[in-house]
């Protein structure tokens, strides 16, 4: 059984005290000695009080500093954990007992502390999946040649970027750009982004601004970061410079609006339109690969064609049931609420 700081603490201050007395005494011993051998008088009797009442000056110092800084280590262990957990996130750092009794309450109220942030936290992440899966069901649902199409695409670009190798923070920025990209086609009227016709110059011009309309309504979003805009902002860039709204060309689009234009045009393709039934697996990484260095970035779909068809047709499969409306499939909101890795969903289907 552990002793407690208290009682150890005593036990270590008796101790250096007993040795600082024993310290002084020999001093005084040789002091005594040198005296008797014939180093007498007032100068001799100065010089060894003054040493005597420096050495046990020092050691009394030095006992006490040791007894402060044996005590107080525990204390300040809990402290560097609180702070790696606050610089971190990770909650598993404050995990860790020291074994002192007298500090195990405190430590106890940052473990209860601790859960509770981290229940806390699933909870907001739920609600933003959920009400994020409501808006992207939402804006699917305005236009019918897109049912499931941003589920579908979120799926294929978490794919595609934990390819790339990329941090959890960015899959997430990744996941929520994909899952809000058309946004801002809410502002666009029906009459115009449900037209089957060729759209004229000035509807053109219009559907053109639905990159910068969803950035303007998703930029107030705190929990939203910067590179899930540049997805919302910037997915209809080309690599050649020709696309819109900014025309920017080549790495200057971001990264995840690079990733999602690979994804959506090979969900385009793969998916029944009013004009064209759906083309097989084949034929869209060819026409990938032709656009290639002049409409998309040649390395991400290298990557992309590298993905079995299998996994990806079975990801398809888990968004199948993403109909217009303001339902969500429970597995679909599992899969963004929890973060299944894409191949474990390859795996079960």
């Amino acid at each position: 059984m552990s002793l407690s700081l208290a009682v150890r603490g005593f036990f270590l201050s008796s101790t250096l005290t007993a040795a600082s007395l024993a310290a002084a005494s020999a001093v005084a011993s040789v002091a005594i000695g040198s005296w008797a051998a014939g180093f007498t008088g007032p100068q001799a009797s100065f010089g060894f009080l003054v040493t005597l009442g420096l050495t046990v000056a020092v050691l009394a110092g030095v006992t006490t500093s040791l007894v402060i800084r044996r005590l107080t280590a525990p204390l300040a262990q809990l402290a560097a954990r609180m702070g790696e957990v606050a610089a971190s996130g990770n909650v598993d750092a404050g995990g860790a007992r020291s074994g002192h009794a007298e500090i195990q309450p405190v430590e106890e109220a940052f473990r209860a502390l601790l859960l509770a942030l981290e229940e806390a936290r699933q909870a907001r992440d739920k609600s933003y999946v959920e009400a994020v899966g409501a808006v992207v069901t939402a804006a699917d649902a305005r236009d019918h040649e897109t049912s499931g199409h941003s589920f579908r695409v979120a799926l294929y670009s978490l794919a595609l970027a934990r390819r790339l190798g990329l941090p959890a923070d960015q899959l997430k920025a990744i996941e929520w750009g994909s899952l809000l990209h058309d946004v801002g086609k809410m502002v666009v009227p029906d009459e115009i982004l449900r037209k089957t016709t060729s759209l004229t110059p000035s509807e053109w011009h219009i559907m053109k601004q639905h990159p910068n309309w969803g950035h303007d309504i998703l930029s107030g979003v705190g929990f939203l970061h910067e590179e899930a805009l540049d997805i919302v902002h910037s997915h209809h860039e080309r690599w050649d410079g020709q696309g819109y709204p900014r025309g920017l060309a080549g790495e200057a689009i971001p990264l995840g609006a690079r990733i999602f234009a690979v994804v959506d045009t090979y969900d385009a393709i793969t998916s029944d339109r009013p004009y064209r039934r759906a083309r097989g697996h084949p034929f869209a990484i060819a026409e990938l690969e032709q656009a290639a260095g002049f409409q998309l970035d040649p390395q991400v779909v290298a990557l992309f064609a590298a993905i079995p068809e299998v996994e990806l047709r079975r990801l398809r499969d888990l968004c199948r049931r993403a109909h217009p409306g303001l339902s969500i499939p429970g597995d679909l909101l599992d899969y963004f609420e929890e973060g299944t890795e894409w191949k474990q969903v390859a795996e079960t289907g």
